[in-house]
């Protein structure tokens, strides 16, 4: 539960063994995820999900951390909560871009009211979230704008340096 009696966990759902529609084999493998949450249980579930794609995951539980990452290394995508001690996950969208104008970033908030979607879009946000989500949601919004960040030009032009 969050710090409001808001409940702000990830709920599991059963997920079907049988190949999506999509295909799991156009997904690229191996992106560099950087996932922001004060919330350690969800940092864990949202992690472990991740890694399960097939990414190399960093975990930061605030902001100036997290900044610390993006200033010493690439990452692919940002995927931090907009409720964060000191600096918060809009203001880190932000640097973020700044630092790293072809990542993808996804906001997540129990707090909707306190931190609207035009809030996040203004920040640099790709994709936005509302808390609680299923695993599921986040599998769908990931891909989202996983797919938006890799069809944009910057992007290649980044990786094929690497």
């Amino acid at each position: 539960m969050g710090g409001n009696g808001l409940i702000t966990r990830v709920y599991h759902e059963p997920v079907a063994q049988t190949p999506s529609r999509r295909g799991d084999d156009l997904m690229l493998r191996d992106l560099t995820i950087l996932i922001v949450d004060d919330e350690e249980d969800l940092l864990a579930a949202i992690s472990d999900y991740i890694r399960g794609l097939g990414h190399e995951v960093i975990t930061r539980t605030d902001a100036v951390s997290a900044l610390d990452v993006l200033c010493s290394r690439p990452c692919d995508l940002l995927l931090s909560d907009a409720d964060l001690k000191g600096i918060d996950g809009l203001e880190l969208a932000r640097m973020a871009r700044q630092h790293q104008a072809q990542i993808a970033i996804i906001i997540m908030t129990a707090f909707d009211e306190r931190y609207p979607l035009s809030a996040a879009l203004r920040a640099g946000a790709d994709a936005y979230m509302n808390k609680p989500f299923t695993l599921k949601t986040l599998g769908l919004i990931f891909e989202r704008a996983y797919w938006e960040t890799v069809s944009r030009l910057d992007w290649w032009e980044a990786h094929a340096r690497e």
